[in-house]
Parts: structure tokens; C-alpha cells; sequence
């Protein structure tokens, strides 16, 4: 056999073959590519067990909490429907759920491989809210109240008002219209009685001076009197004779006139002084007075323009849109409604004769021109008081009998028709002031306006006396302590949710109107509140109806009653022990004072308010054929006070009374608190601290320390099977919610509930 060549290149050969040699290349690659799918599936299945971790804790976690939750206050929400962690310790109740959550789990099997296996490493519970911060209790009251709340019921009590809504607008402006122009007509009319009594003094100056009896129509009756002007006048012939005698030489042996003369001249000219100085003395006293009553009527002038303002801007008053909103308001049940289809036009047209209580400004400028030609009257018989001093003195001077007396005779009957002019204008019979006088008492007019006064003064004295009276109740003093500590929770309650006592105190005074006529202006903004509140609550949002509900229904309110024995008898004794706070806990939450007496009157004292503004109503309507604005209100606000002093007792009798004469349906007093708590907002900080400070009252449970949210939070952790190396580095990259400690993945989860 022939030996084969060997290649000077053989190991080449050996290396080619032995890299690139085809047997058993299969085999490398599945190597490979297994030990790829090894490393990727051994990373996805601890991946996927990291994902069932996450899950298993999450739900573990949840359902702990949960179970923390379940444990509430029995007591809170039976009686007051709110959510607040109690019973059990939380701490316990969460580590022993998620211990038997994690066994649960643990123990499905305890054979087989069990893909997690789970190991609690921590567990705590923290609270997340309390019941005491007023955004958790304001979100619980809603949500109890939204299926409790019986807002059908309270959508019918502002149906019953939207029949006379119209009407009680109408009311609303006229009355604080009627009101105001009452205010400054009163003003005005004292103006112008002080302008008619200073004219009155004017002329009393005039006709007490004296100047009468100086210068008589008649020489005759006033001779004994004294010198007059006219006596002196007919004198004057004799001595103008005696002088000529004198002066006469023929006759200087005769009779001597000298003395008789001289005393002549010295009481004429004595009496022309006197007359001049009482003259200017009565002219100067008369000026003032004149100044003073120009003063006056400029007042009154001044008076009359803010009347006039008033009926111009009558249609121009506040927004009372409420009872526009509420007389859209469809009843679904039977009201009985008469109110007159015209009720609210009467009433309008009632505001609308306002206006003639303006009086014209050519009225004042009139009147002004009549006090000027008073003061011309007056300053006329001082110029004729002058000129005959000055004719006096001349015809001392250079007597001449018949020529000089006539003149005298004449200047005396020019003083005497002076002063007889300005006598009767002003004096006897004093036409022009007895036609000012009966002009400004307007006929029969003042003197009603003054009865009907009196008889409304009468009745509000009767009312005042019951609204004080509540006021005046004896408080004992357990049931102070009671309030005082009711105040300290109320203090504490502020202070945990950050809010001021100042800036939360009810803004409500006890401040009762002090006279019948304020007492009907007030009832009318009253009104105007309540139809507000009603407004806000059918267009805008019910979140504040809600509140009011809240409070109506949870807490005892003031039984009317109790004011039985004290309207009818005066007695005073059983109120006294029934003003506990346990029973006017509704009045407290509304209007927020701490004192047994305070909430009662004020919640009484807006029912009597409230009946007041729709009687007065109804009084306009009784009154409208009295022609003058002011009786009608006067008669309008008797007729109110009449029939709601009668409301009042009828509250003390059945507990309700009726809307209206004109509204067939009865009210309670729990539905008025309904109204009331639109009114004063029972949603705001100041009223929930109170409710809460309620609620701590009653049932020693401080609800700043009551959890109504908890948030729990566990450890735990699962052994990795493959490579807890590789886990790691992806934990390194934000790639895992936990991290890798060893051959262990732990994590941490977190969940929040509440009520």
C-alpha cells in the first residue's frame, strides 16, 4: 500500500477542524440558547412572584384596615348617624388580620410547592383623620343626610310661601319704603310745627310789646292808660296854640303857658322814644325769630329732598330676588291659597302714594315768602314807628295847629293800619298762621296718626313684655355649669380646626326693636332672610338645607309648651327648670349663645318676627282703603301685632299656627327652625364647632381624638428561588417597588381608608 503524502501544512488542517468542524454544532447552540431561556425564565417567575407579592400584601393590607374600620362608635352613629373608630384597640385588630391574612395564605396547603411563600416583617396603624375636623364632619353629615334628609318635605314648606311671595315682597319694600319716609316725615313735620310755633312767638313778641295800647283806634277806653299816640295827636292843637300865644307880644300879659307847654313837649317826646325803642326792640327780637324759622324750614326743605330720593329710588332697593325663586316654587301637595290675584299690585300701589307725603318745593318756597312778609309786616310799623318819631320831634320844633296835627293824625293812623295788618295776619284773627296751622295738622290726619301710635305703642309694650320676659327667666346654676362646659368644647373644637372664636362668633344680637314701628321694619328683613335662605336652597346649592336638617333632626329643640304658663299666667317657674340645655340643644347649634336664656329668645324672637312680617302683610291689604300712607302702615302694623300675639299663643297651645289668613295650612314651630337655620347658615365654622361641642356634651367622646380614617402599613418579604444577584441589579435601576436583601425581597405596603 502506498504511504500517503502528509501536507506540509497539517496543522493547519488540525485547527480548521477543529473550530469549524460541523459535528455537534446543534448541541452548542442548544446549550445556549436553553442557557438564555434558563437565566430569562428563572428572572420572570421570581419577577412574576414579586408581582403576587404586591398583590397578595395590597389585598392582605386592604382588607386589614378594613377590619380596623368595622370596629366603630355604636353609640355616635345610632344617635347621631356619624362613623368614628372605637371598640377594639385598631393596633390589634390590624396585626391580628394581617397575621391571619398572611396564615390564610401560608396555610392552603402544606404540601407541594407553593409559589409565594409570605413573612410579615412589620406591621403598624396610623390614623389618617378625625371626626373632629370639620371637612370630615361636614362630608359625613351630607352623606348621612342625603338618604335621610326629607327633602321632599322641605321642597314643600317653600311651596307653601310661594303663593304669597309676590305679595310679601311687595310688603317687604313698601314697609321699609313706608318706614324710612315715616323716619324723615316725623323729622320734617317737627321741623315745620317749630317754624309755625316761632312765627307764633313773632307775633306774641308783637302783641305783648305794647305798642297796641300806644296807638288805640280810639282815644276813648285808653285815656286812663296813659298817653297814646292818638291823644297826643289831638293835644297838639292846644299847644301849637299855647305857643303861638307865647310867642305873641300882644299877649304878654296873659296867662302863662310855659309849664304847660314844657310838659307837653316832655311826653311827647318821651312818648315818641318809647314808642321807637319798643319798636326796635320788638323789630330785633322778631328778626331772630324769623332767622330761626327760615333755619327750620330749610331743614324741613332739606327733609322733604330725602323724601323725595326715597320714592325715587324706591324701585331701586336690595336684591329680594328670594322671592322671586320661591314664588316659582310648585307645590306637589294641597295648599289652600286665597291670596287675592290683585294682592300684590294693592300693596304697590300703596308704596306708590309714598309720594304725596313730598311735599312740592314751591310748597317751602311759598311758605318761606310767607315768613319773609311776616318779618316786612313787623319791620313796616318800626318804619312807621320812626317816621312818626321823627314827626313828632319836627313838630316840637316849629308848631304849626292845624297843618302839623293833621300830619300827626295821619302818621298815627299809618302806624295804626300798620300794626293793624300784621294783628290780623298774625295776631286777631291771625288768618295767614291759622291757614298754615290747619295746612301742616292735615286735617284729622296727626291726630289718627297719633292714636294709631298710641294703640301701637300699647301692643308692642304687650309683645316686648313676652320677649323680655324670656330674657328675664331664672337661670339655675347647674344649668350654666352645663353650658359653660358645653363652651370649652366648643373653645377646643375652633382651636383644633385653626379658626378664631372671634372671627366664628355668632354675629346674632338680643337686641330688641325699641319701638312698635322698628319692630315692623325688622320683621321685614327677617322676611327677606328667610325668603334668601329659601332661594339659596331651591337654585343654588342644598348643601346648607342639609345642615339645617341635620340639626332639626339630631337635636332636641325648645318646646313652645313651655311658654304656656308664662303668656297666660305671668308664672315663670316651670320655664325656669325647662330651659335645660338638653332641651334647646337645636336653638344652641343655631344661633350659638352660651346661656340658658339666650338661643330660646332669640329663636322665639324670629317667630314672632317672622308672624309679625306676614301679619303686617295681611294688614296692608285690611288697610288700603285709609287713603293716607301712614295711617295704612300704622293700622297695617296694629293689625300685625294683634294677630300675631295670637299666633304666639296658639305655638303655646298646638305647637303651630297658620301661615296666613290667606294660606289654609299650618306651620310648626320645627319647621320655622328649619327656616331659621337657612337663615344663619348652620353649615358654617362656628355652627359645626357647636354641633360637635353638642356632641361631646352628650356623649364624653372628644371627637378631635375620634379616627374616622386609618392608614395601615406592613412589611413583608418572600425568599427569591434563581437570582437574587440579578433582582437586585434591577432594583438598582427603579425596576422593583421593594428591595433584595440576601436571597429575600421585601417590600412595603401602604393603604388608606375611611368612613
Amino acid at each position: 500500500m502506498k504511504a500517503k503524502k502528509k501536507s506540509k501544512y497539517g496543522w493547519l488542517d488540525i485547527n480548521r477542524r477543529l473550530w469549524f468542524e460541523e459535528n455537534g454544532a446543534v448541541t452548542v447552540f442548544s446549550v445556549l440558547v436553553l442557557s438564555s431561556l434558563l437565566l430569562f425564565f428563572s428572572l420572570l417567575i421570581d419577577y412574576a412572584r414579586i408581582a403576587a407579592l404586591h398583590k397578595l400584601t395590597e389585598d392582605a393590607v386592604r382588607s386589614s384596615v378594613r377590619s380596623v374600620l368595622s370596629a366603630y362608635d355604636a353609640a355616635l352613629y345610632e344617635r347621631y348617624g356619624l362613623f368614628g373608630r372605637g371598640g377594639t384597640e385598631g393596633e390589634t385588630i390590624f396585626s391580628d388580620t394581617m397575621a391571619a391574612n398572611i396564615e390564610g395564605i401560608e396555610g392552603l396547603s402544606n404540601h407541594g410547592m407553593k409559589l409565594v411563600r409570605m413573612k410579615a416583617e412589620s406591621s403598624e396603624l396610623h390614623t389618617a383623620s378625625f371626626l373632629g375636623s370639620h371637612d370630615v364632619f361636614k362630608r359625613q353629615v351630607l352623606e348621612e343626610m342625603k338618604y335621610k334628609a326629607p327633602i321632599d318635605f322641605t321642597l314643600e314648606l317653600a311651596a307653601r310661601f310661594a303663593p304669597m311671595a309676590g305679595a310679601m315682597k311687595e310688603a317687604s319694600v313698601t314697609i321699609g319704603l313706608l318706614e324710612s319716609m315715616r323716619k324723615l316725615y316725623e323729622r320734617r313735620e317737627a321741623h315745620l310745627s317749630q317754624v309755625l310755633h316761632l312765627q307764633e312767638l313773632a307775633a306774641g313778641i308783637m302783641r305783648d310789646s305794647g305798642i297796641e295800647a300806644m296807638i288805640p283806634a280810639q282815644t276813648n277806653a285808653v285815656a286812663s292808660a296813659g298817653d297814646t299816640a292818638l291823644s297826643l295827636a289831638g293835644e297838639y292843637r292846644d299847644y301849637a296854640a299855647w305857643v303861638m300865644q307865647e310867642q305873641n307880644a300882644e299877649h304878654a300879659g296873659g296867662a302863662d303857658h310855659s309849664e304847660v307847654i314844657k310838659a307837653y313837649e316832655d311826653k311827647a317826646r318821651a312818648f315818641a322814644i318809647e314808642l321807637r325803642r319798643i319798636s326796635s326792640e320788638m323789630l330785633q327780637r322778631h328778626v331772630k325769630l324769623q332767622g330761626d324759622a327760615i333755619r327750620e324750614l330749610e331743614a324741613a326743605r332739606a327733609l322733604n329732598e330725602d323724601m323725595q330720593r326715597l320714592v325715587q329710588q324706591a324701585n331701586q332697593q336690595a336684591d329680594r330676588g328670594g322671592y322671586d325663586a320661591v314664588a316659582r316654587q310648585k307645590s306637589s301637595g294641597a295648599v289652600q291659597s286665597e291670596v287675592p290675584a290683585d294682592a300684590a299690585s294693592d300693596i304697590e300701589e300703596i308704596r306708590r302714594q309714598a309720594d304725596e307725603l313730598v311735599k312740592p318745593d314751591a310748597w317751602f318756597t311759598a311758605y318761606r315768602q310767607e315768613l319773609e312778609a311776616q318779618g316786612s309786616s313787623a319791620a313796616a310799623l318800626d318804619l312807621e314807628a320812626g317816621s312818626y318819631q321823627t314827626s313828632s320831634i319836627a313838630s316840637l320844633a316849629k308848631p304849626i295847629a292845624d297843618q302839623t296835627a293833621d300830619t300827626l293824625i295821619e302818621g298815627v293812623a299809618s302806624l295804626r293800619l300798620a300794626y293793624g295788618n300784621y294783628e290780623e295776619n298774625y295776631i286777631r284773627p291771625a288768618a295767614i298762621i291759622a291757614s298754615r296751622k290747619s295746612t301742616l295738622e292735615q286735617g284729622e290726619v296727626k291726630a289718627k296718626l297719633k292714636q294709631q301710635g298710641e294703640q301701637a305703642e300699647s301692643l308692642w309694650k304687650q309683645a316686648r313684655g313676652l320677649l323680655h320676659g324670656l330674657t328675664a327667666i331664672p337661670q339655675a346654676e347647674e344649668h350654666q355649669q352645663v353650658f359653660e362646659q358645653v363652651k370649652q368644647h366648643y373653645s377646643d373644637n375652633l382651636l383644633f380646626n385653626e379658626k378664631s372664636d372671634e372671627a366664628a362668633a355668632a354675629p346674632l344680637e338680643l337686641e330688641q326693636a325699641g319701638e312698635a314701628h322698628e319692630a315692623a321694619n325688622r320683621s321685614a328683613s327677617v322676611m327677606d332672610d328667610i325668603f334668601s335662605g329659601m332661594a339659596g336652597m331651591l337654585e343654588q346649592t342644598r348643601d346648607t338645607l342639609y345642615y339645617g336638617e341635620y340639626v332639626v333632626n339630631k337635636y332636641p329643640a325648645f318646646a313652645p309648651q313651655h311658654l304656656r304658663s308664662m303668656l297666660t299666667e305671668g308664672n315663670v317657674s316651670e320655664l325656669s327648670h325647662a330651659v335645660s340645655f338638653n332641651n334647646q340643644e337645636a336653638e344652641y347649634i343655631i344661633y350659638g349663645f352660651h346661656d340658658a336664656v339666650g338661643n330660646i329668645a332669640a329663636a322665639y324672637g324670629e317667630l314672632f318676627a317672622a308672624r309679625l312680617a306676614v301679619r303686617t302683610m295681611e294688614g296692608l291689604l285690611e288697610s288700603r282703603t285709609l287713603g293716607h300712607p301712614l295711617l295704612i302702615l300704622s293700622a297695617a302694623l296694629i293689625y300685625g301685632l294683634e294677630k300675631t300675639m295670637e299666633d304666639m299663643l296658639a305655638f303655646t297651645e298646638r305647637g303651630s299656627s297658620p301661615l296666613s289668613k290667606y294660606v289654609k295650612v299650618e306651620l310648626s314651630y320645627k319647621d320655622y327652625l328649619r327656616l331659621f337655620a337657612l337663615m344663619h347658615d348652620a353649615g358654617d365654622s362656628a355652627s359645626l364647632a357647636r354641633m360637635i361641642a353638642v356632641i361631646e356634651q352628650n356623649s364624653g367622646t372628644v371627637l378631635s381624638a375620634v379616627p374616622s380614617g386609618v392608614t395601615g402599613e406592613a412589611g413583608v418579604s418572600t425568599e427569591l428561588w434563581f437570582v437574587p444577584g440579578l433582582m437586585k441589579v434591577l432594583g438598582k435601576f427603579g425596576l422593583l417597588d421593594g428591595k433584595v436583601d440576601g436571597n429575600r425581597y421585601e417590600t412595603t405596603q401602604t393603604i388608606g381608608w375611611s368612613y
